[in-house]
């Protein structure tokens, strides 16, 4: 067998900058010792090849070891007999999809989210739905080989490692794993390793009791109010329904303050409150103990997608009609600002993506958010979001936003000003609800089209938001906004629909009376669940008095539109970068897209 020559450990004063790689290839020497002698007995491998190494070594490293600790876990852990672990089996049923439409005391369904090991089985129990992660559960005897397991590999990680990626994190646990598994010789078979190795990644590179849920492609949020509490998602097809998963009050606390890490904010009890983005681009809320909410520590996930709800999605989610969204797209095509307005999960940012599939890929784009929730996969698209200061106490700057602001402050109002010196065909505002509304709104009247949402459930209310501080925007001003979109989320037997409940032009302001002129173009009709138009389209005049494009052209126009809609939504064509490729050929050989979709 190979000799090695074991160095004293060093102090820091005696580290060079070669040290970082010199843990890895002392772990490749331990590993090419240990198969040279895997084929020995244990009690071999102990005494006459391992122990010698190790026997008043005295404190060493090797491979990021402390070698007295290696001695002292095999001749605790390791007996000359070692006997098989025990296994736990780990079954998950009939796999099928999750189906809308099924009456709720019917639904027992069981879906994969990661195979192997991770699936949901979602229920009815008692009186309500339940949400339940399936996944590998462990015996006492796996549960003891994880922590030792753990132990080790804590000990294997170097201050200074530095790897980029989910992969690269990967393969790195994969390694050293099966390197513990040699140095400790654990009899296991490959599933156990599999199943351990599963467990140890999930802990380390994923979301630990939430790693499923993170995943789950149907959940579009998870919310947890505290430790002992039962954590609850919103399911695209069963809404809002309650898991089987509970922290603890300290795991909790480790958890949040983990994801805040993650998403490279910073919590505490001084600032127990915080918003931040995940690497996914999740969106969440996390609070830190007691300090605002009297429970304990919460977080709350709004799930990003990456690939986006199109607007094929929207028909066959019946939110919108192909004739509504052909509508749409011609009034964008033609530079109209909108706004998508709706309550709390009513969908208003799913529409704003959806429809910026329908804006011309040379145009330019630049969205502004407080946290990055668009993903549009425009060609000419930059995304810009808000950034919090660094201390220092609050100064008055700010670009006549009126606030405090911190050091470093950048605000949705600092992001427009930039936005509208970088000439933008369109600006898009993720969320229109402050001082910078004013701003905005500026724009759109001396031609610049934006696109944005704002919270308000019908017209009378978003005149009341938009003319009350902060916002404090003129009636008038607010009358160059060309269209408002009302979105709902609504209640229908034992499921939740969301509907475009209202599409509405906006024409002009009443100087004699003050009102709003208004023409509600599409209304939903609930009884009948169809959407009615309300006989004419005011933009399409002012389209043609601009353009000079008679308005029997875009009706016809209009009609053709809506009919590639529905053949995309009939082939089931519902990819979002499928769609948008779809609707740029239109754009480029009519005649030939129509044919291609049939």
């Amino acid at each position: 067998m190979a000799n090695f020559r074991l160095k004293p450990k060093r102090g820091p004063a005696d580290r060079t900058e070669d040290d970082a790689v010199k843990p890895a290839k002392s772990a490749d020497r331990l590993k090419s010792m240990l198969r040279k002698v895997s084929s020995l007995p244990i009690q071999d491998r102990i005494e006459r090849h391992l122990m010698p190494h190790l026997k008043g070594a005295g404190r060493f490293e090797l491979g990021g070891f402390c070698l007295d600790d290696i001695r002292k876990r095999i001749e605790q852990h390791l007996t000359p007999e070692s006997k098989p672990i025990e296994a736990l089996d780990f079954g998950v049923g009939e796999v099928s999809t999750p189906m809308p439409g099924v009456p709720l005391r019917d639904v027992n369904v069981t879906y994969a989210v990661s195979p192997p090991f991770q699936y949901v089985n979602v229920r009815f129990e008692g009186d309500e739905l339940v949400y339940h992660t399936v996944e590998p559960l462990l015996s006492d005897d796996e549960l003891k080989c994880l922590k030792v397991i753990e132990n080790a590999f804590e000990k294997m990680i170097h201050s200074k490692l530095v790897i980029v990626g989910h992969k690269g994190r990967e393969e790195y646990i994969r390694d050293r794993f099966s390197m513990i598994v040699d140095i400790y010789a654990l009899n296991l078979d490959h599933f156990q390793k599999e199943k351990l190795f599963y467990h140890l990644l999930k802990t380390y590179i994923g979301f630990g009791r939430v790693d499923i849920p993170m995943k789950d492609p149907y959940l579009e949020e998870i919310h947890c109010n505290g430790p002992g509490t039962n954590i609850y998602v919103y399911h695209r097809i069963y809404g809002s329904i309650r898991t089987n998963i509970v922290f603890g009050e300290v795991e909790l606390s480790n958890f949040v303050m983990r994801i805040a890490q993650t998403a490279g904010r910073h919590i505490s009890v001084l600032q127990p409150i915080r918003d931040a983005t995940l690497p996914d681009g999740s969106r969440v809320n996390i609070t830190l103990g007691q300090e605002v909410t009297r429970k304990g520590s919460t977080f709350t996930v709004r799930r990003f997608r990456t690939n986006p709800v199109s607007p094929i999605d929207l028909i066959q989610y019946g939110t919108f009609d192909s004739r509504q969204l052909a509508y749409l797209w011609i009034v964008l095509e033609y530079k109209r600002s909108v706004l998508a307005a709706g309550g709390t999960a009513s969908g208003k940012t799913t529409t704003l993506n959806a429809l910026c599939a329908f804006i011309r890929p040379e145009y330019k784009i630049v969205s502004i958010e407080d946290t990055a929730e668009l993903n549009l996969m425009h060609p000419n698209w930059t995304q810009s979001v808000t950034r919090t200061g660094f201390g220092g106490g609050a100064t008055k700057e700010g670009g006549g936003t009126g606030r405090d602001k911190l050091a470093g402050d950048v605000d949705l109002y600092d992001l427009l000003v930039a936005a509208l010196r970088q000439r933008p065909e369109y600006i898009v505002v993720g969320e229109v609800r402050g001082s910078e509304a004013f701003t905005l709104f500026h724009a759109i009247s001396v031609g610049h089209p934006c696109l944005g949402t704002i919270h308000a459930g019908s017209m009378k209310e978003l005149l009341s938001r938009v003319e009350s501080k902060p916002m404090d925007v003129s009636r008038n001003l607010f009358s160059n906004v060309d269209l408002v979109i009302f979105n709902s989320l609504i209640k229908q037997g034992e499921h939740y629909i969301r509907r475009s409940t209202r599409i509405v032009e906006v024409i002009e302001v009443d100087q004699d009376r003050g009102d709003l002129i208004t023409n509600p173009v599409f209304k939903w009709d609930p009884v009948s669940d169809a959407f009615i138009h309300g006989g004419s389209y005011t933009l399409f005049t002012g389209i043609r008095d601009e353009f000079g494009v008679k308005e029997e052209q875009l009706l016809n126009e209009l009609n053709d539109r809506a009919e590639l809609l529905d053949r995309l939504a009939q082939n089931n064509i519902t990819d979002y970068e499928t769609v948008v490729n779809a609707i740029r050929k239109y754009s480029r050989d009519r005649d030939a897209m129509m044919e291609g979709v049939g």
